[in-house]
């Protein structure tokens, strides 16, 4: 007769890395499947980059619900379905015979599948004082700063989505929202028509910020227009950028990466190595939208779960 003991069940039979929504969304979903799931979250800004937004729109509920409710209530619902959160960051995935993702404490765990869920960072506009301003008139984020231009002119740089929420947050309490757009506006209509409103919004067009203005805080920028190369500058004190996003992919070998950086998924949001899969802003071909981004989650778990199973 055997007295050897049973292996131990892996206790991170599904790792998933970042808590933005498509993360929780991922990580719930593979606990109610059964599996013994691992989500590693290193900014501890559950929800990603939505929760910084005031409502989060195209949701099939009623009510309204701004990022962070939403990022709460879906953590809140990760720890009930018994999914373990780590709050570190993966430095480095490898690939071969077992799966090895190090951690920032510099600990290897193996999972048997992994779901990238690390989302994107907003893009910086590259110019002197840009790091140095932050949090002194340089913001992303209009819903916690927009209070601290009450009366005064703010300028939003970029004309997609998140531009003109950001806009549509700032006109509630600013004196003047100037956007800066390089090109023509690539925003929804409902967003495009809601600025339209505002009286206070206008628009400076064919243009970038080639400088941040000020000594210890912004007191304005100065414009480049693309086309005749003419230099503007123009009085605010406050500056939101936002020209788009880079993928959280550096940890991410490259044979799963397209030229830009995003990770090149199939069918089942599935990699070149099928136990990895890639869900939300990090993959190449998402859509941006935050259902779809909770639903690819979903997914990607169920088929994360089955590659368990086997």
């Amino acid at each position: 007769m055997s007295t050897g003991m049973r292996p131990l069940k892996n206790l991170c039979e599904v790792a998933v890395i970042g808590g933005g929504l498509a993360g929780l969304a991922a990580a719930c979903h593979a606990a109610r499947l059964g599996r013994l799931v691992t989500l590693f979250e290193g900014t501890g800004m559950y929800g990603g980059l939505v929760a910084t937004i005031d409502q989060v729109d195209g949701l099939p509920t009623p009510g309204k619900f701004s990022g962070q409710d939403l990022a709460i209530h879906m953590l809140e619902e990760a720890r009930k379905t018994g999914v373990q959160i780590i709050e570190t960051a993966i430095t480095q995935l490898t690939l071969g015979d077992r799966l090895a993702l190090i951690d920032q404490e510099n600990k290897t765990h193996h999972p048997d599948s992994v779901i990238i869920a690390s989302g994107s960072a907003l893009r910086k506009l590259g110019v002197p004082n840009e790091a140095e301003f932050a949090g002194r008139g340089v913001s992303r984020c209009a819903t916690c700063d927009g209070g601290f231009f009450r009366n005064q002119d703010v300028v939003v740089v970029g004309g997609g989505d998140a531009a003109l929420q950001e806009a549509l947050v700032l006109a509630k309490t600013s004196r003047r929202v100037i956007m800066v757009c390089r090109s023509k506006l690539k925003a929804k209509r409902d967003y495009i028509e809601k600025i339209a409103a505002r009286e206070n919004v206008s628009f400076i067009w064919d243009s970038e910020v080639s400088a941040i203005l000020g000594e210890d805080g912004v007191t304005g920028v100065r414009l480049h227009n693309v086309k005749d190369g003419a230099t503007t500058d123009i009085d605010c004190a406050g500056l939101f950028p936002f020209i788009g996003s880079m993928p959280n992919s550096e940890f991410v070998p490259a044979a799963l990466l397209s030229p830009t950086g995003q990770i090149k998924t199939g069918p089942d949001f599935a990699t070149a190595d099928p136990r990895v899969f890639a869900v939300g802003a990090v993959r190449a071909g998402y859509g941006g939208n935050v259902v779809q981004a909770m639903a690819e989650g979903v997914g990607a778990a169920a088929a994360a779960a089955r590659v368990v199973a086997n």
